[in-house]
């Protein structure tokens, strides 16, 4: 679905497309990889666990980003940058409860599938969001995420096909598909601005404040599912939204 539009984008705007160079494709194909990784994670973190322990979660994955953007882009967190950083990392650590230290509280917390399943899935986004940065300054984002949702979309449909032939075709069934064309919609709009957000700044910083959505995690969770510790989990929220604030300030 994303891929498509992008496609109509050249076709209704008349730009150009920009033809990927070997090193563009390489993180063509690992952001495929990635993608694949991010989400299937994620959709098992949500259907088995709370949404409002996976967003606070999700969260800590510009810690996993700096790395690889300082390699790939050559861009670091400022003083206030990092500042902003720990308060993302401090979120998580509120999210644990019980007793034990904080070590043993941890240590709880991520023996949740859930909460495990969102850190890997945090874990991909970092790296993730640092080779959109380095494809989308070389050809721009429109050329950029035209090949990597394309062909993201084509790895996705051969696993489902290999793993889940009957979930495949189910996919397909009207109240279903009716998701499936919402989720490309909102992954068109929110990947296009966010891709293009990182050709200005470093991959962390706009990966802090997409990150915000968790507050929006926790209260969905409540209204519609009933999750406990409402307090606890908005704290842990409130606090990486905190820490985006900060990397937006610097």
């Amino acid at each position: 679905m994303a891929g498509t539009t992008w496609a109509l984008y050249f076709v209704v705007s008349g730009r150009p497309f920009v033809s990927p160079g070997g090193d563009v494709w390489a993180a063509i194909v690992a952001s495929w990889f990635l993608v694949l990784g991010m989400s299937g994670l994620l959709a098992r973190a949500s259907a088995r666990g709370d949404i409002s322990i996976v967003g606070p979660i999700l969260a800590l994955s510009p810690l996993f980003t700096i790395l690889p953007d300082a390699a790939l882009s050559g861009g670091l967190p400022s003083a206030l940058g990092w500042i902003g950083l720990g308060l993302s990392l401090a979120g998580t650590v509120s999210l644990s409860s019980g007793a034990g230290g904080r070590v043993g509280r941890l240590r709880a917390l991520f023996a949740r599938r859930d909460a495990l399943d969102a850190l890997g899935a945090a874990f991909f986004l970092g790296f993730l969001a640092a080779v959109d940065r380095y494809g989308a300054i070389r050809i721009g984002p429109p050329s950029y995420l035209v090949c990597a949702h394309g062909g993201a979309a084509v790895v996705a449909a051969l696993v489902a096909l290999a793993t889940t032939p009957r979930g495949f075709g189910e996919s397909f069934s009207p109240p279903n598909l009716v998701t499936v064309v919402g989720h490309g919609l909102l992954g068109v709009t929110g990947t296009g601005m966010q891709t293009s957000a990182m050709t200005l700044a470093p991959a962390a910083y706009v990966n802090a404040i997409r990150r915000m959505s968790a507050v929006l995690a926790v209260l969905l969770g409540r209204a519609l599912f009933a999750e406990p510790d409402l307090a606890r989990r908005l704290t842990a929220a409130l606090l990486a939204c905190a820490g985006a604030a900060c990397l937006l300030l610097a």
